[in-house]
């Protein structure tokens, strides 16, 4: 997905809500902010636009360039994590009294991408979620209901591309749940902190370890979605390996993964699950903002 003119405000936005968490004063927040924004008037070239996580990754390393700050995001990421552990409980009781086991597993997975900060927009507390997860759980879902379950059923290899720290324990969940139905699982969480996005740490965290019987670990770097300059070799190798079902998390999966569909044979075998958290990722979707969708890649113009 291309850059949108709302990408643009929200992107400084972010920064700005970022730099009030790194920063003490005001100096240091104007020089970081004023970094960015050069580099984005910039690179902001008309005749070959970028997707939106160009740049905010940019933004997360001159934030930790300058703030010295490795982690900016890991109080925001223990905070979820605790949360979710609370939770889990409720999504194997959702996933238990379900009749469509691969439905609830959907569910779970969209449901879970409601744990993000700092969109524009888009607002969220650990205590709405906490309360609100069993509605969140039964919400709407715009899916490919048939494609979906049968793409899942017939794959018996899965790519998982995680998102958020928090959101990755029910991804664990999810995962452990397609490795008891025989699938064979790869799980790319990042390689090192950028934004709230869940690291092989979280991962492990979450009870999903390298040692685990049929899952692999695989790290996508530390790039917001998936940047293929970034990326390793082994990645890489999964990634284009038509014998996957690939399963995409969150928005900035989608925003990166969606500009490279038909250069590695992706349709027929990604699913992107996401909460569509802005508008233009719900344009670009076909979606309204702030639903449950879980989209099957047939065919992208």
């Amino acid at each position: 997905m291309k850059l949108k003119p709302e990408c643009i405000p929200c992107l400084v936005e972010r920064a700005k809500y970022e730099c009030d968490i790194v920063f003490d004063e005001d100096r240091g927040k104007l020089r970081a902010l004023k970094e960015f924004t050069a580099f984005l008037s910039e690179h902001l070239n008309l005749t070959e636009l970028k997707p939106p996580p160009f740049f905010g990754t940019e933004r997360e390393r001159i934030l930790k360039r300058r703030s010295g700050v490795e982690d900016p995001h890991g109080e925001v990421k223990r905070r979820s994590n605790e949360v979710a552990k609370k939770l889990l409980s409720e999504a194997s009781q959702f996933y238990d009294a379900a009749g469509d086991k691969i439905e609830a597993l959907i569910r779970i997975a969209a449901a879970a991408n409601s744990m993000e900060y700092g969109i524009t927009g888009y607002s969220y507390s650990e205590a709405d979620f906490q309360h609100e997860f069993v509605h969140t759980l039964n919400e709407n879902l715009k899916w490919d209901r048939e494609s979906i379950r049968s793409a899942i059923e017939n794959r018996a290899k899965i790519l998982y591309l995680t998102d958020n720290a928090g959101e990755i324990f029910f991804d664990a969940f999810v995962i452990r749940e397609l490795i008891r139905m025989g699938k064979e699982v790869v799980v790319s969480p990042k390689s090192a902190p950028v934004i709230n996005d869940a690291t092989v740490e979280d991962l492990k965290e979450a009870g999903i370890s390298y040692f685990e019987e049929r899952c692999k670990i695989i790290p996508s770097g530390a790039y917001i979605g998936i940047s293929l300059g970034e990326v390793e070799e082994e990645f890489l190798d999964v990634f284009s390996d038509e014998r996957y079902l690939v399963i995409a998390k969150g928005m900035g999966n989608y925003e990166t993964i969606s500009e490279f569909e038909a250069r590695f044979g992706l349709k027929g075998r990604l699913i992107y699950i996401l909460r569509a958290k802005c508008e233009p990722v719900a344009r670009s979707m076909g979606v309204r903002r702030g639903e449950l969708v879980a989209q099957f890649v047939t065919l992208r113009t």
